[in-house]
């Protein structure tokens, strides 16, 4: 709605746009009593529909045949990523714990045919893992966890390790756990984070994910490109998301995108 009337009004800043919005507003999904407050926490980036020229956008956006997009498509879909990431990170970070579910901290069981889980890790986020080993050489920094011709570390395959491992990649960090292995935060006793606080990005929106843009790996040219999806990813690996699968596919219609529930762990 207000990127809507970005494009159709005469509004100074999206701050103005948001003032003027009727309380309430009933759509076919829910009722909203005090849209400015529930849009507050997002004004910074929703200013970007009026302060973000597309011709300044700094990334491509192509569709699934690999035809570039308009920069307009690639500046709203990047904030939407945005704004989306910030509000499922609040509803993971809601339902993870009275799940009691450890699922995202562990690696493969002895019966699953995955080798490791990787979590992967911004910048600054290896440290809250310090007392891992560590892998970072000119090999490591050539490949991609999943690559076929796979890291080999002091003589095994880089997963093989019996403990987590910090390795820096191609694309990064991150946290491989091997099977029956756990995240070195994780607490066994109770199933808690010792850095929840603290915990990298990826722990904070575990198995809903919003796909409007998503990054391509591995890309030739210097200017990185996304893939317009404009999906919700929900791991069914994850007990809230077969308990709510009604309630999540009801959101997922509201923000008016297309849904997307698989499985992870086999």
């Amino acid at each position: 709605m207000v990127e809507f009337f970005t494009m159709t009004g005469s509004f100074a800043t999206v701050g103005d746009i948001v003032k003027e919005l009727p309380r309430p507003i009933e759509t076919n999904y829910a009722l909203y009593m005090d849209p400015a407050a529930l849009l507050a926490p997002y004004l910074d980036l929703l200013a970007g529909f009026v302060e973000t020229p597309a011709d300044e956008v700094s990334f491509r956006v192509v569709n699934e045949n690999g035809g570039e997009l308009d920069p307009v498509v690639a500046r709203n879909g990047w904030i939407k990523q945005q704004i989306l990431t910030m509000e499922l990170e609040k509803i993971n970070s809601a339902l993870c714990g009275v799940c009691n579910c450890t699922l995202c901290c562990t690696g493969p069981s002895g019966e699953m045919v995955q080798e490791f889980f990787e979590i992967p890790l911004r910048e600054g986020e290896p440290a809250a893992f310090g007392e891992s080993p560590v892998v970072d050489n000119g090999e490591s920094r050539t490949r991609l966890p999943m690559d076929e011709d796979e890291l080999i570390h002091e003589g095994l395959p880089f997963w093989a390790d019996p403990q987590p491992t910090l390795i820096h990649w191609k694309k990064g960090w991150s946290l491989i756990l091997p099977k029956k292995t756990c995240c070195p935060n994780l607490i066994p006793e109770n199933g808690r984070c010792r850095s929840y606080e603290t915990r990298p990005s990826v722990c904070r929106r575990p198995q809903i994910f919003p796909y409007i843009l998503e990054p391509l790996d591995d890309q030739a040219e210097e200017i990185p490109t996304h893939r317009l999806r404009n999906i919700i990813l929900a791991i069914t690996d994850c007990p809230y998301v077969n308990d709510l699968r009604d309630e999540i596919s009801a959101y997922i219609a509201a923000c008016e995108l297309e849904p997307l529930f698989m499985r992870n762990k086999q």
